[in-house]
Order: C-alpha cells, then structure tokens, then sequence
C-alpha cells in the first residue's frame, strides 16, 4: 500500500495566501522527507470568506519541486466545471511534470455556490462527469480527437502535451451514495472513498460495485481512500490537539451542503469510524485494518485543519514516516 498527504486541502481565510503556501510547501517537503509516496489536492472555488483552497493543478505543479519523484493525485477535481480540452491538456502536463505518477481523482460537485456560478443544473452533475471522462480519455489517447456528446463537442482536435501514461492516468471516481458507487465501476479506474464515508458505509457500497466490476469482466482493484489523521505520542494528547479544528471543518462541510453521513456528531462518534488518532502503534492497527479488509492501494491523509498549529501537521507527518509506516511495512 502507498501513502499519501492531503495538502492542506482548506486554510483559515483570514490567513495569509503566501502564509498558507508556504504551509503547503512545508508539507510536501516534510512528505517526502518523511517516506510518504506521494501528496493529494483537493478542489473547491469560491470558499472564502471562512476558508482558502487553492485550485489542485497549479498547487500540485507548484509543488513537483518539493516533491519531484512522487505521485500526484487530485481528490478530487471537480470535473464538470471545466471543458474537457482543457483538463486533458492540464492534467497531461502534470502527468510529464511528474514522471508519469499522476493520479486524477474527479467528482460531480456538490455547493451551491458552484453550480449556480457555472449554471449547471443539479441534476445534470452525474451526466456531465461521465460523459468529461469520457472525453478525457478520448483527448488522451487518439491524435486527432473527435467527441460529440451531450455537453461536449470537439472534432479532429490535436491535444498538446501528451502525458506519458498511455492511453493515459488512472481515473478514480469520488461517489456518496450506494447506488453512485455502483455507477462508478462503468466509467472510472476505482471507486474513490472521501475521508467522511464510515467503514460502514464502505462495507454497504462494495457489494454492489463489485457485483458491476463482474458485470462488466472488471477485476476488483481495491478502494483508493483518504482518511482523516492525527498522531501524537499518546492517544489523549493526539485527540486533544485535532478535536476542536476537526469539528470546525465538519460544521463547514454541513453548512455547504456536503451529501452523504451525518456530520452533527459529537468527536467521540465522528472519529469512530472516520479518524485514524492515537499513538503511532494504534494508528499502524488501524491502517493496517483498512489495508486488509478494503485492499487498499493508496491511503493519504487529511493532517491539517483550519485553525490548527501548521507544526501539528508536519510533526504527525514525520511521526507517521518515522514510526507508523515502518510498522504498516
């Protein structure tokens, strides 16, 4: 299994732009100092006033040289907010920027505020995502490229660069309900699982995206999946630096309309089935718990919260490098 770091994805809006990329750089250095293969950027626009997110594919090429060897991966993009000509040709540059490890996690969306600033229809969101995959690949692989779709019409269209993985990068799909999971075995590489779905909820969606998988003479390749993350030296002190800054950024989720579980929790209910916290021995057990009943191919964490010390995030970097993954190994 590879591990990955979540950067950032969400910084105080009142902190500073330069403030918060430096974090991010802090971040992807002490990843990769650390043992960790590679590091995720989520993708949200308009957040402010309460939250800066920075868009995943500039974050991510301002990174590559923190992180020159390692894997890319975006968690997730959200891919109807862009013409598939131009996330084929971003996303194939960063493929070559990263030595062909780009990994491009895509999802419908969800705020308000975005959809309506994009004028997409709710209910056009999962249509819209399957048919840009679709048109993604095309761009991707064929020279020249001709789509005609429902939203997207190109025709004999020579896409520059390239990107070195070919036919092109895995596509993993963000998906919150269990008929969507099922769905996503017919147009992605794996069904992603998102930081706020339960183990039980994971255990509810497998059986009937696995029984598509067969459907469709797919083998089943294990869930990617990112997890919320801290680690101190004991469990209470580990609980006590994340608890606060993790509920806010939960409320945040409830009031941008985030589907899926319930948010409005106490900690000791959120962190049951959604947090790896504790020492580094417990979290080991509990990552190695998701690696083997969910074969998990890559898990990369969330350790930074709005309002959070930045040092608490790089010191459980360095405390999951130095003393969790040599036990998950």
């Amino acid at each position: 299994m590879r591990y990955g770091v979540y950067i950032g994805p969400a910084y105080p809006g009142e902190m500073d732009a330069a403030r918060a990329f430096e974090v991010a750089r802090a971040m992807a250095r002490t990843a990769r100092e650390s043992g960790f293969d590679g590091i995720f950027a989520a993708h949200h626009y308009a957040t402010g006033p309460s939250h800066t997110v920075f868009h995943p594919l500039l974050l991510l090429a301002g990174l590559t040289s923190e992180f020159p060897d390692g894997y890319l991966g975006t968690a997730a993009y959200i891919l109807p907010y862009t013409h598939p000509i131009i996330a084929a040709e971003a996303t194939a540059l960063l493929d070559v920027m990263c030595g062909g490890r780009l990994i491009f996690g895509v999802g419908r969306g969800y705020r308000a505020v975005e959809l309506e600033s994009f004028r997409i229809p709710r209910g056009e969101r999962g249509a819209r995502l399957a048919e840009a995959v679709r048109a993604v690949r095309t761009l991707w692989a064929d020279d020249p490229a001709s789509f005609d779709g429902r939203f997207y019409r190109f025709a004999d269209v020579s896409a520059r660069p390239r990107p070195i993985q070919r036919p092109g990068p895995p596509i993993w799909i963000g998906a919150d309900t269990i008929e969507s999971v099922a769905r996503v075995a017919d147009i992605g590489d794996a069904w992603m699982a998102s930081g706020r779905h339960t183990r039980t909820f994971i255990r509810e969606a497998l059986p009937g995206y696995r029984r598509r998988l067969d459907k469709l003479g797919r083998p089943f390749a294990g869930v990617p999946m990112f997890r919320e993350m801290h680690v101190a030296d004991d469990s209470r002190r580990a609980e006590e630096e994340m608890e606060a800054s993790f509920r806010a950024m939960y409320e945040s989720y409830a009031r941008w309309g985030q589907p899926g579980e319930r948010y409005d929790l106490s900690f000791d209910e959120l962190k049951n089935e959604r947090v790896l916290v504790g020492a580094p021995q417990e979290v080991a057990e509990r990552v190695n718990e998701y690696r083997d009943e969910f074969d998990v191919p890559f898990m990369w964490f969330r350790l930074y919260y709005p309002g959070m010390d930045p040092e608490l995030a790089l010191e459980t970097i360095r405390l999951f490098g130095q003393e969790v993954i040599p036990l998950c190994r």
